[in-house]
């Protein structure tokens, strides 16, 4: 057989970093190695056609990059046909692939180190070479098929080589898990409301994320569907809108505020492999049974998440139209903004039979709601949903267990107790604090009328909300029907806004304004 004219280089790094790219993006590492793979096929008199790459770290089609497992596998076509797991490396199935279909005569890495850690990958290669007459050599002479010996010198060196990737693997996990239950940060971008320790609180931006969350779970209870959907988005727009920055400086999106409001982080709970694994020793920025909320109502499966633009005028599909809607809010109708004329109006979404002017509309029912929070019994508006549950003492109560758990894993540690007691306590007090989570869940939910009750200048305080707070305090406080004109003539007429103020907590009602 004579020397390979059309042979195939294959040059790997598997520890690359944004470090190691030059300015064109390419691997400084990747270059070094395709340099000596060509000088070394040519001093053995072997014509090397083309260098296949493959890296640990590639990019996707933005820009970014993304790290790729040495360990991930998936189910791959071999050349003989078959279909089998193996660990996830598009360059070396390429490059079989090639040599499998004639286009290549001979396979050259630069060790057998850097191109095969998994012996089924190894064992794919020998079969290619044994079955379409392949030549294989290596710069390192690691890497040779020649005979029996080399095959089998091969075998053996890849089976080190697996076994040390995952001695190393496992101890790297074990280094984390070790840092995770210490509470220690585990490096990489800073998370948003905490330094770049990961443990020091930001208090700017932790009052942000406490604000975020507790919109979530307002937005959720409120009694319209459009607002519970385009929650996410609402808030996105008005952290825009008010030039809040993240940490990388990008603008907020729905899915950004997302993926930062579920990190367990924010309610001082450690994470290992996704999994938590107990509390942190720094203090919550978001109480836990906020967190939990936030959690069960953005990872519900039945939620929307493409609800359409969020919407932006006060009372679009909060009022109703008086005509469909009849005083007990059977089968409700709701209104849009038509911008039809030279003034937005609101109008029925089913009919052209109901129009009214949205400026006099909106300033009716927000002049209602601000002087029935200027009222000394407005605080009464704030009570929990179950005043029955005493928050404060299964807020303590929970402290306690945490606390003695604590003590009693270094109880442990010195002999004290046993392994067996420990875990016995541990199962008591984790069932424990589920249901006191359970309990808290459902007594609490901190109201959207708070930045309003007590301040001095109300009118200043409703103008600083957001439209989709300012859209919650409505929900929470009254119905609005907007009925037809009883009078003739022009101007606005007020009795044909009809403003219901909902129950109170303590089940006492406001009397409708009309």
């Amino acid at each position: 057989m004579g020397k390979p004219r059309n042979a195939l280089g294959f040059a790997r790094l598997s520890d690359l970093r944004l470090i190691d790219l030059d300015e064109d993006g390419r691997a400084k590492g990747n270059i070094d190695q395709e340099q000596r793979i060509r000088d070394y096929a040519k001093a053995i008199g072997w014509r090397i056609t083309r260098v296949i790459v493959e890296n640990d770290l590639v990019r996707r089609a933005d820009g970014s990059v993304k790290g790729v497992s040495a360990f991930k596998r998936r189910k791959v076509k071999l050349p003989d046909g078959r279909h089998e797991w193996r660990t996830y490396r598009p360059g070396l199935r390429l490059s079989l692939d090639l040599l499998a279909r004639g286009e290549h005569d001979g396979f050259i890495p630069l060790d057998l180190d850097r191109a095969f850690r998994d012996p089924r990958d190894l064992e794919d290669l020998i079969d290619v070479a044994a079955e379409y007459n392949v030549p294989v050599e290596s710069v390192t002479g690691s890497l040779r098929l020649n005979n029996d010996a080399d095959i089998t010198m091969a075998r053996v060196m890849v089976a080190m080589a697996n076994k040390a990737s995952r001695d190393t693997s496992r101890r790297v996990s074990a280094a984390r898990e070790r840092q995770a239950r210490a509470g220690e940060y585990g490096g990489g971008k800073r998370p948003y409301g905490f330094e770049e320790d990961g443990v020091t609180v930001r208090p700017d931006e932790a009052a942000v994320l406490l604000d975020c969350s507790i919109r979530v779970v307002q937005a959720a209870d409120a009694d319209d569907n459009d607002e519970r959907t385009a929650s996410l988005r609402s808030i996105a727009l008005d952290l825009r809108l008010r030039k809040i920055p993240t940490v990388t400086g990008a603008p907020w999106s729905s899915a950004t505020l997302r993926q930062i409001l579920l990190r367990p982080r924010n309610a001082g709970i450690m994470i290992f492999k996704g999994k938590e694994i107990g509390q942190a020793p720094w203090d919550p920025i978001v109480p836990l049974e906020t967190f939990r909320a936030v959690q069960r109502i953005l990872q519900d499966p039945n939620r929307r998440t493409n609800p359409g633009s969020p919407p932006k005028y006060l009372g679009s599909s909060l009022y109703k139209c008086g005509i469909c809607t009849d005083a007990k809010f059977t089968n409700p109708v709701g209104v849009e903004v038509s911008r039809g004329g030279s003034r937005p109006r609101y109008r029925c979404k089913d009919s052209t039979h109901l129009v009214r002017d949205r400026t006099n509309v909106d300033k009716l029912v927000v002049s209602t709601i601000l002087k029935r929070l200027q009222r000394k019994d407005a605080v009464d508006l704030l009570q929990p949903t179950r005043p029955d549950v005493d928050i404060p003492a299964l807020r303590s109560e929970a402290t306690a267990i945490r606390t003695n758990l604590k003590a009693m894993a270094a109880d442990q540690v010195l002999g004290r107790v046993t392994r067996e007691q420990l875990y016995a306590a541990t199962e008591v007090g984790t069932k424990r604090l589920d249901e006191i989570d359970s309990e808290l869940n459902a007594a609490t939910v901190d109201s959207p009328l708070k930045p309003l009750i007590g301040v001095e200048d109300i009118e200043a305080a409703w103008e600083r909300l957001p439209l989709s707070h300012q859209r919650l305090v409505l929900d929470t406080l009254v119905t609005v029907r907007i009925l037809p004109v009883t009078k003739r003539g022009p101007g606005f007429d007020p009795a044909a806004v009809e403003i219901k103020f909902k129950k109170h907590r303590s089940g006492e009602q406001t009397p409708r304004m009309r």
